[in-house]
Order: C-alpha cells, then structure tokens, then sequence
C-alpha cells in the first residue's frame, strides 16, 4: 500500500502545483458530489418529476452510503494529508508538503470516497432515468436522437465523476485509487437497483424492517469490532492532529453521522409515501 499511496502523492502534488488556476472549480466539483446535495438538491426535484425515480434515488442513496461506511471500517483507508505526516517511508524526515483546504479535514477513513461513491450512484439513477423516456421511440428518427441523448447524457455523466474525483483527490482528502473504487461502487449498487423494482411498493412496515436492520448490522459490526480491540474512530486523532486549522475539521463526516443522517431520510420517506395524506393527493391526481 505504501507504494500505491506514495504515488497517490505524486498525483496530488502536482494536481496542486499544476491546475492551481482551477481551484475555485475543483472545490466547486467536490461540493457538487457531496453525500448531503442528494437529499437536499436531487431528490426534491426529482421526486416532483417522477415519484418512482425519486424513490429509487433515496434507496440507493442510503444502502450506497451504507456499504460505504461497511467498506470504509473493513478497509482502513488512510487520507492523504495525514498519511504524507505519518509515513515512514520518506527518509530524513522529508515528507512531501500537501496543501489542505477548508474541505480537506474530513474525520471518516477515506475508501472508498463517499463523495466519489454518492455521486455516481446518483448520477446513474438520473442518466438512466432520463435514457428510460427516449428508449420508447420507435421511428428512426427517434432512435438517432436517442442514440444521441445516450451518447451525450453518459458523456456528461463521466465528466462529472472524473471532475469529482480529481476535486477530491486535489484537496488532499483521497488517494486516486479511492475515488476510483467509490465511483465504481456506486454504479455497481444504482444498477442492482434497476432490477429492484419492490422497492416502489414497499410498506411503512418494510421501510421500518429496513432501518433496524441496517442500524443493528452497523452497531453490530461495529461491536464485534470493538471486542476484537479495533478501534473504528482511529481516524477522528489523526484528523484532529494533522489538519491545519482546527476550524476545518469536519466532525460530521464521521461514519456514524451519515448512518443517522441517511436512516432518517429512508424513514422519513417510508412514512410520507405510506401517510393517508400522501396517498389520498394521489388518488386526486
């Protein structure tokens, strides 16, 4: 791992030293593929578009940023900005210089990238919900303009995740290799939720099963960890010793903050959808 992270520091350097001009856009990108804006930006609106998307997007969301946390206590992933402090593999004590932002010092291990992986699993949901419209036509005019649409909306779709992992990898926050693996994580969940269709008539009491049980799995785990002496918060010391300014240190981006955060929000959907309220409005319409 040492030499995957020390090359990872390679990259980061000279992401710093060469696109210093693109800063304000990096940090923009990496604000866009933020965990948080699913819940807040795209569910809302898409939601009001399409009921059925809407949903799909808060479930893949949530279990996405679960396997995320799972994958995050199992693989320890090291961030850059205190990995470069704690390494023994440069000599003399000359480690590399990483410049950190107001961003960078986020207190969770760092793979797989829960930014990374947020984003294109959201993404995905979008693009393919999108491509579902165009798939219905059958002259063949239609199919060129779809074979278009495909083309344009999964180019966008790239671009978007490639900035959001250059933004991440930029500040010093992820390794490369850890944006890779939370982009490609987040695809393979979206796509398991294409072929999840129950989801969309699931009852209050399944969204309550849901909960539970990835609540009791994660404290579960979490536990047994804890027996086996393993401590899961080693991250938060690290963060807290390493980051530059104590003002940049985001303490809401321990695992365990976006475990509450997202149960919450799948809750919070199961009894809007399931509320007399709700489905009275939908019969009206």
């Amino acid at each position: 791992m040492d030499l995957l992270h020390s090359n990872g520091v390679l990259i980061i350097q000279h992401l710093q030293r060469d696109y210093r001009a693109y800063q304000d856009l990096l940090n923009f990108m990496s604000h866009v593929g933020d965990p948080r804006n699913i819940f807040s930006i795209y569910f809302p609106l898409w939601f009001q578009l399409n009921q059925v998307v809407g949903t799909k997007m808060i479930w893949v969301a949530v279990i996405g940023d679960w396997f995320n946390l799972i994958f995050k206590w199992i693989l320890f992933g090291h961030r850059p900005y205190w990995w470069v402090q704690e390494t023994m593999i440069y000599p003399n004590q000359s480690s590399p210089c990483l410049e950190q932002f107001p961003i960078t010092c986020e207190t969770g291990p760092g793979s797989p990238s829960g930014h990374a992986m947020g984003s294109s699993c959201v993404w995905y949901v979008m693009v393919t919900a999108a491509l579902s419209y165009t798939v219905r036509w059958k002259d063949k005019s239609a199919v060129t303009l779809h074979r278009l649409t495909w083309s344009f909306l999964w180019s966008i779709f790239w671009i978007i995740q490639i900035s959001v992992c250059i933004s991440r990898v930029f500040i010093a926050t992820h390794f490369p290799h850890q944006v890779v693996l939370g982009v490609f994580a987040g695809i393979l969940v979206a796509e398991a939720f294409e072929h999840t269709p129950a989801i969309q008539t699931a009852s209050l009491r399944m969204y309550i099963k849901t909960n539970l049980f990835l609540f009791i799995f994660a404290l579960g785990f979490y536990l047994v960890l804890k027996l086996l002496d393993i401590d899961l918060l080693w991250s938060v010391p690290k963060a807290k010793k390493w980051c530059a300014n104590p003002d940049w240190i985001n303490i809401d981006t321990t695992p365990f903050a976006g475990l509450v955060r997202n149960l919450g929000a799948l809750f919070g959907l199961g009894l809007g959808i399931n509320s007399e309220m709700f489905i009275t409005s939908c019969k009206v319409e």
